[in-house]
């Protein structure tokens, strides 16, 4: 299976679904540029959701560690969720799992989201 995205804007944040195989560094070029028009347009917090992806290498990982970076960088937050064992095992080996926000549902991460708010 390809790697494909959709991204669903709602009033508080964006929720990025990725699915497929992402392993190849010209799979992605698009999905960077959507979420920084995103960020640049005052979408600061992005919901990842991982439920869809088979297979992630490194290039994965890249495409995770900048969608965090660009969030954080304009002052909101990106949530990881949904993570399938293998990816989350390949997160484990990285150290990955400290550096993400990491929830099991989508609704476990809006209602972060909404307690973050809540502090501000």
């Amino acid at each position: 299976m390809d790697f494909e995205y959709k991204i669903e804007e709602k009033e508080q944040f964006a929720l990025v679904h990725l699915s497929g195989v992402l392993i190849a560094p010209n799979q992605t070029t698009a999905l960077i540029e959507n979420v920084q028009e995103l960020v640049d347009n005052g979408m600061l917090n992005l919901i990842v959701n991982l439920s869809g992806i088979e297979t992630m290498n490194s290039t994965g990982l890249n495409v995770m560690i900048s969608i965090l970076t660009k969030a954080r960088n304009a002052g909101g937050e990106a949530i990881i969720t949904n993570i399938p064992k293998k990816v989350n095992e390949l997160m484990v080996i990285t150290k990955l799992n400290t550096v993400f926000t990491v929830t099991d549902s989508i609704e476990d991460a809006v209602k972060l989201l909404n307690k973050e708010e809540t502090w501000l």
